[in-house]
């Protein structure tokens, strides 16, 4: 096995300069969610699957050539996001620079209520911030999304 490949099930976006992989099981709403943050400025670097790569103990993730630029929204189908965004919404490659974990919400989970405990996930023997997001109906995912990211960017 190398140790400088992964591929990870999940969805890659570049916001903010910022390298976002979201990951979750299926059907918890990642794609939908980066549907809403390419409409918030947000760039497709994968769908479904993003291969990691380790350089220089930093990692980088792209697409698998068979499903560039593409994604899948459920009730609608695959779409090319350059043909339905634009040229420039979708990009080949992006630094990692924030898990973003998305869970089943539970009644009766503590969950981290004041954001002092910074927790990290290991990708390749690299470690990269994480934050976990409970779903639940009507969470606006894509804008808490958005606001872990510029929290990030704060604490850098």
């Amino acid at each position: 096995m190398n140790d400088k490949f992964l591929s990870q099930h999940g969805v890659l976006i570049n916001l903010l300069n910022k390298g976002l992989l979201i990951t979750g099981r299926s059907g918890l709403g990642k794609s939908e969610c980066a549907v809403e943050l390419l409409n918030k400025g947000a760039f497709l670097v994968a769908d479904d699957v993003v291969l990691i790569e380790k350089k220089d103990n930093i990692l980088v993730g792209k697409p698998p050539e068979t499903i560039r630029n593409l994604i899948e929204i459920r009730g609608i189908g695959i779409i090319n996001v350059r043909e339905i965004f634009g040229e420039d919404f979708a990009i080949s490659s992006s630094k990692i620079d924030l898990v973003i974990e998305l869970i089943d919400f539970k009644n009766d989970f503590d969950y981290e209520r004041l954001g002092y405990d910074a927790t990290y996930i290991k990708i390749l023997d690299v470690s990269i911030p994480r934050m976990q997001i409970p779903v639940s109906p009507g969470r606006n995912l894509s804008t808490l999304i958005e606001i872990a990211v510029k929290k990030t960017i704060l604490e850098s």
